[in-house]
């Protein structure tokens, strides 16, 4: 019982760090197809507030999000958001009838198991649809969520990411490390807020 205990206990403790304290490194590196079979480098995204989304088009609550998703896109592409929906599957004729029937106008890119494997780098373990990231522009992770992101928590978010200001005044930490389980996200946003006030 120990064990299992000390084990569950790793686990939750792994997942904090995966979740919070992941580099966005993997994401830059990761190229994915577009519904054309072109390449697109999800390092076009470096230095950008971006949302990315995982989704499936035979995932009941991706088809319930996305008309969210397309509202903020179109909300706040004029501020230079990039957006890109990442499809967890492979059939390039299934995607574009979804991306048709729910006016997906972002960028949208394939790749089911490229996808997966970059999920579970951010803390997704069970791969679950859909998955949504928010980072702002210096590459953290503003918020995440799997299962289906709200309109409001998403706008919230992209407001977030939009206003995060590195303070000269407060190093970045090494993302991963100890700090990051001492200091979770809405520490980090303390931080931010803090160093900006007069």
């Amino acid at each position: 019982m120990k064990k299992l205990c000390v084990s569950l206990l790793l686990v939750f403790l792994s997942s904090l760090v995966a979740a919070e304290g992941l580099p966005s490194r993997p994401l830059y590196e990761a190229e994915f197809q577009d519904m054309n079979g072109q390449p697109f480098a999800l390092s076009s995204l470096r230095g950008k507030v971006a949302v990315v989304n995982f989704w499936a088009s035979w995932c009941a609550p991706c088809r319930k999000e996305i008309p969210d998703l397309v509202e903020v896109h179109r909300q706040y592409e004029t501020q230079g958001v990039a957006f890109v929906g990442i499809a967890v599957e492979d059939n390039p004729e299934s995607i574009r009838d979804f991306v048709r029937t729910f006016n997906m106008d972002f960028q949208v890119v394939m790749g089911r198991e490229k996808a997966i494997v970059l999920m579970q780098q951010f803390g997704n373990a069970v791969a679950g649809l859909p998955y949504t990231l928010v980072l702002d522009a210096q590459g953290e992770v503003v918020d995440q969520r799997r299962g289906a992101m709200s309109a409001e928590r998403l706008k919230s978010a992209v407001r977030a990411a939009l206003t995060a200001i590195p303070s000269p005044a407060l190093p970045r930490r090494e993302r991963g490390g100890v700090d990051s389980l001492l200091c979770p996200s809405g520490c980090r946003e303390g931080l931010v807020n803090s160093a900006t006030q007069p």
